[in-house]
């Protein structure tokens, strides 16, 4: 049996419903890699940064489909813990990155809520590495719970207030490596 077609059912959190399959996501990953191509076409190189953990999915799929020379980042911050909701705090634990000076940036992140994690790490970038232009990019965008107001210049999916999981997002460190997205309806 695999991933796909296993029902998954967690003993706190009941049975999990697919919100958006695997094909679904990556006919929109191929979208956006053609409109970041779009946008930064010409420009000499492309650093991309990608907020792990739970983008890493996300942002390895993404890049295949950008026709452009790319570099790549990692930065890691946590806000969440083992938490459904954000602590409201960002704790950065590894911010460690090259000079970026000049350079034109896409920074890539799994899921936007509150805001506080994407605004950390954009002032961070804006106040600290002077970039060229920086771009944001997030699979999943949960608006209606947005306190910090952020441009998502490039976004995959917009979803109202469910806590999701698969594609790299995670609950407690399970369920990253699920090809789709699915939340437990148990707390709707």
């Amino acid at each position: 049996m695999t991933l796909t077609e296993k029902t998954i059912f967690d003993k706190d959190q009941g049975k999990l419903e697919i919100l958006f399959s695997s094909e679904k996501i990556q006919k929109r990953i191929i979208e956006l890699g053609k409109e970041i191509t779009k946008e930064f076409e010409g420009c000499e190189e492309l650093v991309i940064i990608c907020v792990l953990k739970g983008s890493v999915l996300f942002t390895a799929d993404l890049v295949r489909h950008i026709d452009l020379p790319v570099t790549m980042e990692f930065v890691r911050l946590a806000s969440y813990g083992d938490a459904e909701k954000s602590s409201g705090k960002v704790k950065p634990v590894d911010l460690t990155l090259p000079d970026l000076c000049g350079k034109n940036v896409v920074v890539i992140e799994d899921i936007v809520d509150t805001g506080l994690t994407a605004k950390f790490f954009l002032d961070y970038l804006k106040y600290q590495h002077k970039t060229a232009k920086i771009k944001f990019a997030a699979l999943l965008d949960k608006a209606c719970t947005r306190v910090h107001p952020i441009d998502i210049d490039y976004t995959g999916f917009e979803i109202d207030d469910k806590f999701v999981v698969g594609y790299g997002l995670d609950y407690a460190g399970h369920y990253r490596n699920l090809p789709y997205i699915g939340y437990f309806p148990k707390n709707d």
